[in-house]
């Protein structure tokens, strides 16, 4: 009987473009199991290892073994790159889900990539369509889960987008699901007091936004929306946030582009 070759998608790639440091890519095998696979330094091209049927062409043979997590070197005495080391050891996710709603990343469908790991998605349940944010690597989990408790501080109160639910993958938590807001713009000083006022919301709960460039200050339907909570903070002191509140027009000037929607190079297959 004929060995039945996987169908494999590039999901997403973390690569050095120097090649000196181990990459990173997130794969999806028979449109069901999501691995991760280091790679070594030198054993394929960067350029290679960003374009899916290149790299899917490259890939050894697959473990046969039950695996979620692979090394690929070169063959010491070859020079042919090889599984080294898999394993199923459970990875990391989320557990503060205090959110009732739960998605399957298969689940959602991306329509736009808004950045390397924000997606504008179509999900059931959902009459239009959501902002799905998660982690494509381990190492975005902590950014994850201080986001995902700083929704949950902020519910309700007319702060940020509206948290709609947890994102999972394989039974374990990797991000959520937030409101979909269009027709926006970035917060400009002309703004100052809209977004004012939605910091002074913020501050009233004892929490410091952490990063608040004015790409982060969304001007919509006559109001100010903050987004990208990843530096939030709950125990600041009063001093920290008179300074982020007074700090917040000289935020609001910056040209520099810091904090603006980034080029998805390195991370996206398509």
């Amino acid at each position: 009987m004929a060995h039945q070759v996987p169908n494999i998608k590039l999901l997403h790639a973390s690569v050095d473009p120097d090649n000196k440091n181990e990459s990173e890519v997130r794969i999806l095998i028979d449109n069901k199991f999501v691995k991760y696979i280091n790679i070594d330094p030198g054993v394929y091209d960067p350029d290679d290892m960003c374009f899916e049927p290149v790299l899917i062409s490259l890939l050894p043979p697959l473990p046969s073994e039950d695996w979620n997590t692979g090394y690929i070197s070169q063959n010491a005495e070859t020079g042919i790159p090889h599984f080294s080391v898999v394993s199923n050891a459970p990875l990391p996710g989320i557990t503060n889900t205090w959110h009732p709603t739960q998605v399957d990343h298969l689940e959602i469908r991306e329509r736009q990539r808004l950045r390397s790991n924000v997606c504008e998605v179509e999900c059931p349940g959902f009459s239009s369509p959501v902002v799905a944010k998660f982690a494509r690597f381990e190492w975005e989990i902590p950014q994850m889960r201080a986001e995902t408790a700083a929704y949950e501080w902020i519910a309700g109160q007319d702060i940020g987008p509206s948290f709609l639910g947890h994102l999972t993958e394989e039974g374990r938590v990797i991000g959520f699901l937030i409101e979909y807001i269009t027709n926006f713009r970035h917060a400009t000083l002309e703004d100052l007091p809209l977004c004012q006022s939605t910091l002074s919301k913020l501050h009233k709960l004892g929490i410091t936004h952490g990063d608040t460039n004015k790409h982060n200050i969304l001007i919509h339907d006559g109001k100010a929306t903050l987004i990208d909570f990843d530096f939030a903070s709950r125990s600041a002191s009063d001093g920290e946030l008179e300074a982020e509140l007074h700090g917040l027009p000289e935020q609001l000037r910056d040209m520099s582009g810091r904090g603006g929607r980034r080029m998805v190079v390195e991370t996206d297959p398509q």
